[in-house]
This record gives C-alpha cells, structure tokens and sequence, in this order.
C-alpha cells in the first residue's frame, strides 16, 4: 500500500517506522522541510518529502498535525482522489492549538477536520498517548495486548 503521513511528531514517528517495516510505501512530510525529518524513521525504507510530494500518488494520507496546521494543509489534502482515504490521528488541544469557536460550542471535533478537509476522515491512533503506542505492540493472540478506537464512516 502507499501511505503518505503528514507530520513527523511521536504518532507519525511510530506509523513510519512500522508501515515501512510491514513493507508499505511510506512517504513522509513535516513542516520544516524533508531535511529535517530524523534518518533514523527512514531506516525501512521510508523516504522523506515535501507534503506536496507526500499526497502524491497514495492510497492512504495520514494527518498527523495538530488542528491549528490544518486549515493551511486542507488544500493538499483536498487535492488528493476522492478514493483516497484520509486518517487523522489529532486531538484538539486549547493550549496548544489556540480556541477553535466551533468545537468549544459543541461540534465534534472530527467533524471539524472533515469539514477541513472536504470529505470523510477516519480517526485512528489518537485514543492512546503516543509512549503506549510506541511500546506497548504485540502480535495478534497476545495476551493483555492493548487495542485502539477507530472511527470512520467508510
């Protein structure tokens, strides 16, 4: 599969490492530029890009940003094919992101980046912090193995 992920953050640190290491296509953008991206996500094979390069050509785009970032990302994001699927693994946070009206009043939050964005989202690895997600895999079968929420309508 060709998966293009938006951000380099602990989230998307992790999925590059493991998408890649599974054999998936994987590029990968942050806002400061390809060069930045640490070597050690591109070790299996991950390439490092500039987002526009990143929503080039995938099955599935993985925003990994926070919400303040996406309005000046939704136009890539809305440039990529309808059957591209879109995953957003955010969380809004006031501190970080400044208030958002909209979801403060009530909206869900998903429904904002959707709105974002133009077209359906998934959410996917936002359930759990980051330290979990990057320790905490196991195998099918195991026992205690921890599990994640996914959200989509598609």
């Amino acid at each position: 599969m060709k998966i293009g992920i938006l951000g380099a953050g602990s989230i998307s640190a992790t999925l590059v490492q493991r998408l890649s290491s599974a054999g998936h296509d994987v590029k990968v953008a942050c806002s400061c530029g390809p060069e930045t991206i640490d070597p050690s996500l591109l070790t299996s094979g991950a390439q490092a890009g500039d987002a526009a390069d990143v929503v080039v050509d995938i099955d599935v785009l993985i925003s990994s940003i926070p919400l303040n970032r996406m309005p000046a990302i939704a136009p890539l994001i809305r440039s990529t094919p309808p059957e591209t699927v879109v995953i957003d693994t955010a969380n809004y946070y006031p501190r970080r992101d400044g208030n958002f009206a909209e979801i403060d009043k009530g909206l869900v939050e998903s429904v904002w980046v959707a709105e974002q964005f133009n077209r359906p989202i998934a959410k996917a690895w936002n359930a759990l912090t980051s330290q979990s997600f990057a320790d905490k895999a196991a195998p099918a079968g195991t026992p205690g193995r921890i599990a994640i929420p996914i959200a989509a309508d598609r």
